[in-house]
């Protein structure tokens, strides 16, 4: 099968965001011999542009599976133009508010009655309420992308987040109250300090990235994972996961038998963000390409640490910074010019 992957420009200044539309099958036959995903929508705007370009490139109004990673709204809220838009088979999302009942417990506060956290958090998390409303209204089935589910006779998997871990870290979002500290099977989360940046040196031969604690928040580490297998060709999207549900999708995946060293394609998380990445990370999640969605802008997006070491792994890497990106195998040409990979750069952030 042949496959494409288009990565939309989202956002400004230090506005980063995902917009991610992906076909494969017979790319040069008939919309039925296809499958096409969109893999969250950025803001509006974002929306606006994945409509416009899968009516453009794809030349169909179809797309068979929607996929929200997270509920932040640089991945969802274009989702909700996509969805008005387009006609739309099925939508992974996860519905927190409707996890109340089972995590309840995970909370000082024993008065704490289900009807209430779960009112609580939808009304914290609008854009994905809205989302959720206009599937209902549009008739679209909505499935919670939990580790397991799969389709597409296992080309599209779910490798994270596991359902326990998950509802673990609801009890961690901001909106909540005060959780037990006794949840030992989540990341023990670092308070992010805004230093100003400084500079190092970096070399071929360093190893500069960090195997510190997980300072990513709960609501990003809540990300769907997705591993797609298109004929030997892994493609892996990780939305904006930190360290902790990466290293527990890559357990997944090699408890059945997957290997993620020979990826093809790697979704950067979070724009590139060196908090989400380390060293013992890349030396079990290995790919030819990277690609990153990132503000042209954007001061801090990738980051330059992040940017080295995937090269030093063995990857070109390419960043949006404004622009259009496409990854294909096999696809049909288009008159755009090559993407010019990131550059190594000889000091990075500390």
């Amino acid at each position: 099968m042949s496959y494409e992957v288009d990565y939309l420009p989202v956002g400004g200044g230090e506005k980063s965001g995902d917009a991610i539309a992906l076909r494969f099958g017979n790319l040069s036959g008939t919309r039925d011999e296809q499958i096409l995903i969109v893999i969250d929508g950025g803001f509006k705007e974002s929306g606006e542009q994945l409509v416009n370009h899968i009516k453009q490139y794809y030349q169909t109004e179809r797309i068979d599976v929607v996929i929200s990673t997270h509920p932040d709204a640089d991945h969802a809220s274009g989702l909700f133009v996509v969805l008005e838009n387009l006609e739309v088979g099925h939508l992974l999302m996860h519905k927190p508010w409707e996890h109340a009942e089972n995590i309840k417990g995970f909370f000082k506060d024993n008065r704490l009655t289900a009807s209430g956290l779960g009112k609580k958090i939808e009304k914290s998390l609008q854009h994905a309420s809205d989302l959720e409303d206009l599937a209902i209204k549009k008739g679209i089935q909505i499935i919670e992308p939990f580790q397991g589910v799969n389709g597409f006779n296992g080309v599209m998997y779910v490798l994270g987040p596991s359902q326990e871990y998950y509802r673990g870290l609801i009890s961690q979002f901001k909106v909540t109250p005060e959780p037990i500290k006794a949840l030992d099977f989540l990341a023990p989360i670092q308070k992010i300090t805004q230093d100003a940046i400084k500079w190092i040196n970096d070399a071929l031969h360093l190893d500069l990235l960090d195997d510190d604690d997980d300072s990513t928040s709960a609501e990003n580490n809540t990300s769907a994972i997705i591993l797609f297998n298109i004929d030997g060709h892994k493609l892996l999207f990780t939305g904006d996961v930190g360290k902790t549900g990466l290293i527990q999708a890559v357990d997944h995946a090699e408890s059945l038998g997957t290997t993620l060293t020979d990826l093809s394609f790697f979704d950067v998380p979070h724009h590139g963000s060196k908090r989400n990445l380390s060293s013992k990370i890349l030396k079990r999640i290995k790919t030819t390409t990277s690609f990153i969605s990132a503000s042209k802008e954007s001061p801090k997006h990738p980051a330059k640490k992040v940017t080295n070491a995937l090269q030093k792994h063995g990857s070109k890497v390419f960043v949006t910074r404004g622009s259009s990106l496409r990854h294909h195998h096999q696809a049909p040409a288009r008159n755009w010019g090559p993407a010019q990979p990131e550059p190594f750069h000889d000091k990075v952030e500390d």
